[in-house]
């Protein structure tokens, strides 16, 4: 697992990097000195646990705390507080923080804490997983849930975009609205999307929104419904890129019957890849 040390206070950040953590099973160790580093290392790289100080500059422990609740992001918070600040804290957040540190503490408490934490989440992570591998058996997993295992290794930046794509197909989104809801530029969302996933944001939106109108096509929805409910306002252009991925028209579409797998997120997001760079 990786973690992120956040605090403003030099001598405590330094003294908690110089632990021992491949002991006990952390292989890299970020650092940031103030909120603001550590938010934006937060949604640029994967951390599993977090230790924050309560206090910081640009951003407080219990905000970050927040936003990670906020935007679900899979991470554990640990947070670093004094005696006088302990019930505030514990109180704010206490559904989103595992464990509280009180100042001062010793370095082999810091690592019990750590390593209690991490197999916390070890357990809840496997606890998902047999959730997931369960709903994939029953044939339940829904177009969120194979969005998600089609890209299980995201920042948590991006695991929130690809989900509110996933979550929000049907309503009229683009990248703008990302980069304005984010505070990134449009090119950055876009970038980043294509570095962390190896497809464009234009053909991660058409594949879960072609996924879901095959979905209502089976559910037997009219051609021009699964058009609109699927987020395709216009029938022409949703028919071309129907036909690109499946190579005949939503109408024969209906009238065929297909495999289990030409019905999934991961093939109809793989047609359309490949197709576009022909």
């Amino acid at each position: 697992m990786n973690m992120l040390i956040a605090d403003d206070e030099l001598l405590i950040r330094n003294g908690l990097l110089s632990l021992d953590w491949k002991s006990i099973g952390i292989e890299e160790v970020y650092s940031a000195g103030n909120g603001e580093e550590a938010r934006d290392l937060l949604l640029s790289a994967p951390v599993d646990i977090v230790i924050f100080d309560i206090r910081m500059p640009g951003m407080t422990g219990l905000e970050l705390a927040a936003m990670i609740k906020q935007y679900s992001i899979d991470t554990a918070v640990i947070l670093l507080t004094g005696f006088s600040e302990f019930e505030y804290a514990r109180q704010a957040i206490q559904s989103s923080v595992y464990e509280y540190l009180l100042k001062p503490f010793h370095p082999r408490e810091i690592l019990e804490t750590v390593e209690k934490v991490k197999k916390q989440l070890e357990q809840k992570r496997y606890q998902a997983r047999i959730i997931r591998e369960h709903e994939e058996m029953m044939g339940k997993t829904d177009v969120l849930s194979q969005v998600r295992n089609h890209f299980p290794k995201l920042s948590g930046l991006m695991e929130e975009i690809i989900s509110d794509m996933a979550e929000q197909f049907a309503e009229p989104i683009s990248q703008r609205d990302f980069a304005e809801k984010y505070h990134f530029s449009s090119n950055y969302i876009s970038k980043k999307v294509k570095q962390e996933t190896g497809y464009s944001f234009i053909d991660i939106l058409i594949a879960i929104r072609l996924t879901n109108a095959v979905q209502f096509l089976t559910d037997g929805d009219k051609v021009n419904e699964a058009c609109l409910k699927a987020g395709f306002n216009d029938q022409r252009y949703f028919s071309q890129v129907f036909k690109r991925v499946f190579a005949c028209s939503p109408s024969d579409f209906k009238k065929q019957e297909h495999v289990e797998s030409q019905l999934r997120f991961h093939y109809i997001l793989e047609q359309l890849s490949r197709k576009q760079a022909e």
